[in-house]
Parts: C-alpha cells; structure tokens; sequence
C-alpha cells in the first residue's frame, strides 16, 4: 500500500515538473496585461483589449533639386486606453540625419543637417511653446497635455527637411531623377497596454512600430515626375494622359502583363496632361504607414490577380525600375506569383490591399503596399528578396507587429518565405539557401535568445537571430505540423491579430490553439533559450544486418532528424524524424533491419542548422 502511494505521489511530481517545464517564462509587462484582461492566456485579445488609433492628413511639397521635403500633417488622435495621457510622444524619423542624434548605421557626412525642422505645432489649435516641447534624437515628448480615456485630440505640425542625397537608409535620392521618401512625416508613437508609449530611439537598424488610422495625402511635385504611393490615387484622371489611364484600367481588371509607362513614353513624355506642378493625392484606409517614390525615368510594369474568390477582389501588382537593370524584368511576375500564393496557399489570406508596388532603390524594405529593392545582380536574390519583402505584407502591416522591440515576429516570417516560396515562384533558379549565419554564430558570445529586445542586438549574430534562426524555428513547425496543418495555424494567428498588435506570447499561445498542440517546450528552447543547434550520430552497433544508430543532441536545440542511409547494392534510405523526438530526451536511438549491408550513414539536410558536421556521418573502416 505504501509503496503504491509512493508510486502515485512519484507520478504526480513528475507529472507536475512536465506542466511547470511546459510554462514559458512570462515578463512583468505581459503578466500585468493578463491581470488587466487586455491580453489572454490563450493567445487571443482579451475582453479588455484596446489599441489608440491615428488618422493622418499630410500635405506635402518636393523640390528633387533642392531635394527640401516642405510639409504639413494634422493628425486626429483617439486614445481608447482607460489612461489619462499627460503627454504625447512623436517620433522625428529624419533627425536620424540630424548632427547630435546616436546612430548605429553610418551616415555620410554631407548628409548630416539639421534635421527636422517644425515651425508652427499646434495642439487643438493652441500653439505649443518651444519649453512644452522636448526632442531628444528621433524622439520628441510634448508636456503639458490631457487626452481623457476615450477622447481625442487633434495636432496639426509644419515641418520641412532636406532628404538626404547619399547615405540611403530606407529614403533618399536614388538616381539624378528618382527618390524614395520614407519615415517623412512626424507621427505620434505607439501608446499600447504593454509598454506604454514606445520610447524606443530610431537609431538606424532598426525598424518602426505605429498605430493604424486612415491616411489621406497630397504629393506636389514638379511636371515632369511621377509619384507612386500608399494608398489609391485618386485623382489619376487628372494627373495621366488617357493612354496611360486605359492602359492601368486594363492591368487592374487583366492578369495579363501590361506596360503602363514605356522607354518610349518616357523618351517623348507623353504620360502626364501636362508639364506644370502636379498635386498626387493618395488614400489608404487601416495601415501602419504611408511612404512614396518620385521618379521621371522609370519604366512601369503592372498586372493585376484575383485574390479573394469569394468577393472576385483583385490586387494589382507592380513593377516600377530603371530600364537598364535587366534583372528587375521578372521582378513583376514574382510579385504576381507571390500574391497569388498568399491569397490562395500560404498563408491562405486574400491579399489585404489594393495594390503592391515595388520600386527599383537602393535598400531591400518593405511598407504599407510599396516595396524598394534593390537591382540585384544574381537572379537568385532577386527571387528570395521580392518573396521577402511582398510577405512582410502580412507581418508587420496587416498584423501590426512591434518591429522596434521584437522584430523576429516579422522577420523570421519573411525570412522563411525565402526558401518557403523560391521553388514555386521561379522553378528555374537553382535554390541553393544558405543557413550558415546560424551555423557560424550558434553558440557564440555575440549570440542571444531570440527573445532579445531588438535594440539589444548587436554583432555578428544579430542577423541570424532576429531573421534566419525563427525563420529555421518555424521551418521546423512546419516539418512538424504538415504543410495544411501549418498554414491553418498561421491563418487562426493571423485572423486573431490582424489588424491589432500581438505580443510573443500572443503568438505562441495562438499559435499553439490554432494548431491544437501544446509547443511550449519547442519555444522555450528555440526562442528563449540560448539554442544550440548541434546533432551527432555519436554511436553504430551493428549486429549482422541488425543496426543501433544513435543520434545525440549535444547542443539541445530541437533540429528535426533526417539521416541518409546507403547500402552495398547502392540503394539509398532516408530516415526523418520530426522535433518531437527531442520533447523529453537528447538522445534517440534508431533500430534498423538492413536486407544489404550499411556502408554510409549522414546525418542533415539543407535545412537542418548544424554547428558541427564533423560528427554527421559514419562509413565503413
């Protein structure tokens, strides 16, 4: 009787260790949003959640020979919180330039001014003095204000600054002719029910975290220059010539590839109505933010897809690039394959805009419908950076994603669609992925739990840890879960926060709902742990044609098992086993009755990170 008590209290212990091993490690910020009902355990909004909202009426003027961006923006502000703000927090994106602002990106010094000026600010149309203002780097804190729970104010700023000309980070001047104008406008920053208003300093690397609002924005430029933007243009029957209105008319209703602006268009400038200034006015509903290309020497390739059957919602896809970079010819057809597979395939959600713009620049960055990439060399870059960027479309736009603070949310995603969507986009290419960032830094001082802060990365780790390393994580969920089973787990995350702004833990417990297994062990090591991604076939018995193989995990990242087996008669067996192997043990012992004798055994495949292979195979003496 005793020892049966023992047995069950032993049982019991056990039993409770495993559930405790199964609970992540919870920060103070997300424990208090849990007491306060804004988030819920089981990865969901809770009934409390709430967000604040901005919406944005920019007026904008832009010399490309002065390259002076004059502006001015009035923003409504809602604040749904159940606080009282006492101040606003704004973020001046292009102080980044400015002399005394910290940068961890380097700028080139005749790009260095003054940054942002603002000349008139006004907050409900009292005028805010110069000691109520506080602006520290890209940051600026405007004391002396009351927002009630659930009220709304209305700021309304004059600003101007000069873009810069070299230095290209994310905006700048292109060519003599084109410009891509991000990060232009000053925006009041995120105030949300985890940290408050988001304080992080726009340093350079990294990105940018917004409320969502409604943006209505004109664009004056000289008569000569094209504008591409966020949002629809909706004064285009003003602005082209009707050739040009046709021609988009049938792009936006054909999946026929259609040349919207020609090299010969641009020779006899017979685009525009006319050669005067041009005000562009564009409007996006329900984004994260607004930026636009300027160009007079752009070429424009355009298609459209079907990508909602049920409401026959089509998207138009583009491609806007300097005719002499041969390598951006197929970048339209990419575009349009990349929409349709995750309209249709994965993630399986219709494509949530208008329109998807890529604009050939000099930086590889993605926003609200507009992409600027670069005029890759190798065909292969040109794949994986296009799938790359056109899927940010998804995180951290349409689930508005924290980039400033955990940008491995967007950017394992991203990273993933690389070689997730390579072969279905461009069969032709030779996919030859390269996972050694992870294999090289893993396990190295420079090397962090994915679960860093963003702004605490540095080093030569820092790539594979926001980007590659939760791209590989979510690789192997899916050599887990099945291809269907993955993407209905990626859609329930995705229709539970779109449009709303999830957390970590958001993700791993929506994730872990959507997919109806509990993966905990699998990200706590994977993304809280310092994970160590290191297999070995550490021991072969064989006993006539039985064989004991066994596979060890010395550094205790779960890495899924592929192991190569080949015999006497040159037959060839693959063995895979999914992460779960490595759920209560790090060692797994394999019984093989070969009917031909084992000459080799190696351990990996492309995808399986690995810092030591030395230990990968076994052979015959």
């Amino acid at each position: 009787m005793h020892k049966k008590i023992l047995l069950i209290c032993i049982n019991l212990l056990v039993i409770m260790g495993f559930a405790q091993s199964q609970q992540l490690p919870v920060d103070r910020n997300t424990q208090a949003a849990y007491l306060n009902k804004t988030r819920a355990v089981n990865g969901l909004p809770g009934q409390a959640y709430w967000q604040n909202k901005g919406d944005y009426k920019i007026d904008i003027s832009f010399d490309p020979t002065t390259r002076k961006v004059d502006g001015t923006v009035f923003i409504d502000y809602y604040n749904n919180s159940a606080d009282t703000l006492k101040v606003l927090a704004l973020k001046l994106y292009p102080n980044l330039y400015k002399g005394n602002t910290m940068r961890n990106t380097v700028i080139s010094t005749t790009d260095i001014g003054e940054g942002m000026l603002i000349s008139d600010l006004k907050i409900d149309g009292h005028q805010v003095e110069n000691n109520e203002q506080v602006t520290r780097g890209t940051n600026m804190t405007i004391k002396g204000v009351q927002v009630l729970p659930h009220g709304k104010t209305m700021v309304s700023i004059n600003f101007n600054y000069t873009l810069n000309k070299g230095s290209f980070n994310r905006t700048g001047q292109i060519d003599e002719g084109t410009f891509f104008i991000a990060y232009f406008f000053p925006r009041i920053t995120v105030y949300d029910d985890i940290d408050g208003w988001n304080q992080y300093h726009y340093l350079g690397k990294e990105e940018f975290y917004n409320d969502y609002g409604n943006f209505k924005v004109s664009v004056t430029v000289p008569g000569e220059y094209q504008v591409w933007a966020t949002g629809d243009l909706t004064n285009r029957n003003d602005i082209y010539q009707k050739t040009i209105i046709d021609r988009l008319t049938k792009a936006e209703l054909n999946n026929d590839i259609v040349d919207i602006i020609t090299k010969d268009d641009l020779k006899n400038r017979n685009i525009l109505k006319n050669n005067r200034p041009n005000t562009w006015k564009f409007e996006a509903k329900d984004v994260t933010d607004f930026a636009f290309a300027v160009s007079r020497n752009y070429i424009w390739k355009s298609s459209s897809i079907m990508v909602d059957s049920v409401s026959q919602r089509r998207t138009r896809v583009d491609a806007v690039y300097n005719p002499i970079h041969k390598t951006y010819d197929p970048v339209i057809i990419y575009n349009r394959k990349i929409v349709e597979i995750i309209s249709h395939s994965f993630p399986g959600i219709p494509f949530p805009y208008p329109h998807l713009t890529i604009i050939d620049g000099l930086d590889a960055m993605e926003y609200p419908m507009m992409v600027n990439n670069l005029p890759f060399e190798d065909p292969k870059d040109v794949v994986e950076f296009t799938a790359h960027e056109v899927f940010h479309t998804i995180f951290p736009f349409y689930v508005g994603i924290n980039e400033t603070k955990y940008s491995f949310m967007d950017e394992g995603w991203a990273t993933m669609a690389e070689f997730m969507f390579h072969s279905k986009i461009a069969p032709e290419i030779p996919l030859k992925y390269d996972i050694s960032p992870v294999n090289d830094f893993a396990g190295m001082a420079e090397d962090v739990p994915v679960m860093t802060p963003t702004a605490q990365l540095y080093g030569n780790a820092r790539y594979a840890d926001k980007d590659l390393k939760p791209a590989l994580a979510l690789w192997y969920i899916k050599d887990l879960l099945g291809e269907k089973k993955f993407a209905e787990a990626t859609r329930y995350y995705i229709l539970a926060w779109a449009g709303r702004h999830p957390t970590p833990y958001d993700f791993f417990n929506c994730f872990n709902k959507g997919a109806n297994i509990n993966l905990n062990w699998y990200w706590k090591k994977w993304y809280f742990d310092k994970a160590i991604p290191d297999l070995s076939i550490s021991k072969v018995l064989v006993n006539n044609q039985n064989y004991l193989i066994t596979i060890s995990n010395i550094g205790g990242a779960p890495v899924p098992v592929h192991l190569n087996i080949y015999f006497t008669d040159k037959s060839k067996q693959v063995i895979s086993k999914n992460i779960t192997v490595w759920q209560t043990s790090n060692k797994l012992n394999l019984k093989i009755k070969a009917k031909s004798r084992i000459v080799k055994i190696t351990l990996g495949d492309a995808y399986d990170a690995d810092i030591d292979t030395k230990n990968n195979a076994w052979s015959i003496d």
